[in-house]
């Protein structure tokens, strides 16, 4: 099984890399610039020295859907599922938070349609996703060595299941309004095992090392994520719920690393990110213990 990672490098590097994780039907060029083309969340990382991997999942964006491979797909995602949502989910209301939203760059008229050129299809099952990423997480993480996952959305629930592989290669994670939470029954699965929809494959405890959870004031993924931390401050892990507005990142929905004020959620990521890895123990498996039993493909 295949997946496609491109990487970037700064001249005076870190020891430790970051390593982007999209989410549902989105591909890794989130990532690399916004839908009105400034430079996106990969450069804001350079610049503050880190060594950067963005991650096309298998099938997704670089990562071709193969059906013999993969299994089935769903159909592409319609404006109508998708546009009100994420571009305009204050003109729509389709939850209370949603009237909040105000970071969308609407001064681009093209940016809405450049967001839904970029997603694509998806598993049928968050089962069979997390099991796609899992097959590609030993050469993943041969090639980022040490790194910080910084998770979305759909890739949330991947991104614990990598670290439940690469054990004391994932140093951190930023979660970025990960899906799921303990028993929430999602059209494409329920979360039977916590925060993944089925056991994780690693032996390593998906949770033991420093984790920052981000949620945007207009999104309607707050519920979901104050339950997620919830379940792992009960587990004893080392847990922060950022909520942006307490830090002054206010009308941001679910698509943050490609809105308006992209940057200066960047720069709040790097510096909690910072804050996690100061310690001479970052990068042990802390938290509460669970045992489980160049442009690259890999």
């Amino acid at each position: 099984m295949n997946a496609y990672v491109s990487w970037f490098r700064p001249a005076r590097a870190r020891d430790v890399s970051v390593t982007f994780v999209h989410g549902g039907g989105g591909q890794g060029s989130e990532f690399l610039s916004t839908p009105d083309g400034r430079p996106g969340w990969v450069h804001a990382f350079l610049r503050a020295g880190f060594p950067v991997f963005v991650l096309d999942r298998p099938g997704h964006g670089r990562s071709h859907w193969r059906e013999e491979v993969l299994g089935a797909a769903l159909p592409p995602p319609s404006y109508e599922a998708l546009h009100p949502r994420f571009v305009e989910p204050a003109r729509h209301g389709g939850w209370p938070e949603a009237a909040r939203h105000a970071q969308w760059p609407d001064h681009d008229p093209e940016a809405g349609d450049r967001f839904m050129a970029s997603q694509g299809v998806m598993a049928t099952t968050l089962a069979a996703a997390q099991r796609h990423v899992e097959a590609i997480g030993p050469d993943l993480f041969a090639l980022t060595g040490r790194t910080v996952l910084v998770s979305h959305s759909a890739g949330g629930p991947c991104g614990w299941a990598l670290a439940a592989i690469g054990g004391d290669a994932v140093a951190a994670i930023l979660a970025v309004e990960p899906l799921g939470h303990p028993g929430l029954r999602h059209p494409l699965g329920t979360f039977a095992d916590g925060l993944c929809a089925e056991t994780p494959a690693g032996r390593h405890d998906p949770f033991g090392r420093p984790i920052a959870i981000l949620t945007g004031e207009a999104s309607w993924m707050r519920a979901t994520n104050a339950r997620a931390a919830a379940f792992l401050r009960e587990r004893g892990c080392d847990v922060a719920h950022l909520l942006l507005e307490e830090h002054g990142l206010r009308g941001n929905g679910h698509m943050m690393m490609s809105e308006k004020n992209s940057d200066a959620v960047a720069a709040l990521m790097i510096s909690v990110l910072d804050r996690m890895l100061r310690p001479a123990s970052a990068g042990s498996s802390g938290g509460n213990k669970r045992a489980r039993s160049p442009d690259t493909e890999t």
